[in-house]
């Protein structure tokens, strides 16, 4: 069986328990969670109460600030509660949960791109959407608009025509995988001007004021980065396109804090990037990650481990390195991001991080549904949902030996 290391876990083992909470077999933020549900239902906060800071939570239940806004970004995502930016967070018209206001024969667009990742984890997303949608839209109507091209200059023709449709052709709704960078930064603009929501899973364009939907990732590289520290890797790569989207620069910022945790200077010399337009061809990649590969075993101090941005890339490194007759994990221990052989029916063999893709596609369907009933509120509110992701340690990792 994997070793499984989750943030909840380490949350539930490590934090104060004044109430005690941990005597439940849940996760603790899921605890808090249900606990402030019954608080709201029972009617103590009744409908416009505001909450008590995110301080007071965490002082009161004896956590600490991550672990409350976990607990309150469901409650947010379906709808319990709501955030009026720079007020606070209050008490929705409903408790139950469900949208105060009525949906009906609206029309979502869903805009989405796989050049990186054409793998079985992108339709469960997808799927997980158009359910959650369904289920809680009347005669909702969908359009999945697919951006993958052989370019990244095909990417952001294709996401500028799908905002193009969204603006011209009466769209109520849109859930985004952003993949068209700058260029495309002024299209989603207008179409936020236009009062369209649109919710954004896994990066965001934006710092402030969207919707989003994902995981802490400078949160999980750190776990994936640490936990090869923690079996005596010291020389670890970190490799990733040369694209400068949020996931990425989390994800190389969560490897850079993994270090700093434990005083040891990052190995700036063993930060890899491929390029974006190769990137988009089998071929292409397997020769970039070839040529890094050739890089860095000329160091004199190569790497005992990498850090792969996602799987798809880790899986062509590990064919990459075998053309080099260099062995996984007996040369080189490999950690990649997602968890996408789960979805594949031979056994997974890949250490990474696994991702939640079916919670993302539901909390993003609700977060719409709740944009779409709720189109009139305070200017710049937003929500952030960050999911739990966690380490799945298999095959392609083994200590440094003695």
């Amino acid at each position: 069986m994997p070793n499984t290391w989750s943030w909840e876990a380490r949350i539930f083992m490590k934090t104060a328990d004044p109430k005690g909470l941990a005597q439940l077999h849940a996760p603790l933020y899921r605890v808090i969670e249900q606990d402030l549900r019954g608080r709201i239902r029972s009617g103590k906060w009744s409908a416009g109460a505001m909450l008590p800071s995110r301080q007071s939570l965490a002082k009161e239940y004896g956590v600490d600030m991550r672990t409350i806004q976990r607990a309150i970004s469901d409650l947010l995502s379906d709808g319990t509660l709501h955030a009026h930016g720079g007020r606070g967070t209050f008490v929705a018209a409903s408790d139950d949960g469900g949208p105060a206001n009525a949906i009906s024969n609206k029309a979502v667009m869903v805009i989405a791109e796989q050049s990186f990742s054409p793998v079985p984890s992108w339709p469960v997303l997808i799927h997980a959407i158009h359910e959650g949608l369904r289920k809680q839209i009347e005669g909702c109507r969908i359009l999945t608009f697919n951006t993958t091209d052989k370019t990244h200059e095909g990417v952001i023709r294709h996401e500028q025509d799908a905002l193009h449709m969204v603006e011209t052709e009466g769209y109520s709704g849109v859930i985004m995988f952003h993949c068209g960078g700058e260029s495309t930064l002024p299209d989603i603009q207008r179409v936020l001007n236009s009062n369209v929501p649109i919710v954004f899973i896994d990066r965001l364009p934006f710092e402030h004021g969207c919707n989003f939907v994902g995981i802490d990732n400078r949160f999980a590289a750190r776990e994936a980065v640490e936990y090869l520290l923690s079996i005596g890797h010291t020389r670890i790569a970190f490799i990733a396109p040369g694209e400068k989207v949020s996931t990425i620069d989390d994800r190389l910022h969560g490897y850079l804090d993994a270090f700093m945790s434990v005083g040891i200077a990052p190995p700036n010399d063993l930060i890899f990037r491929l390029s974006l337009a190769k990137s988009f061809s089998r071929d292409g990649l397997r020769s970039e990650l070839g040529r890094i590969i050739d890089e860095f075993m000329e160091l004199l101090e190569p790497p005992t481990a990498v850090f792969v941005v996602n799987d798809f890339m880790a899986e062509y490194l590990v064919l990459a390195l075998d053309d080099r007759g260099i062995t996984v994990p007996d040369a080189l221990s490999i950690i990649g991001f997602d968890d996408v052989e789960s979805y594949l029916p031979q056994k997974p063999k890949l250490t990474t991080i696994k991702q939640p893709f079916q919670a993302i596609g539901e909390r993003a369907a609700a977060m719409l549904c709740w944009r779409m009933s709720h189109p009139i509120g305070p200017t710049g509110t937003y929500q952030h949902v960050m999911l739990p992701a966690s380490l799945v340690v298999r095959e392609s990792t083994q200590p440094i030996p003695g």
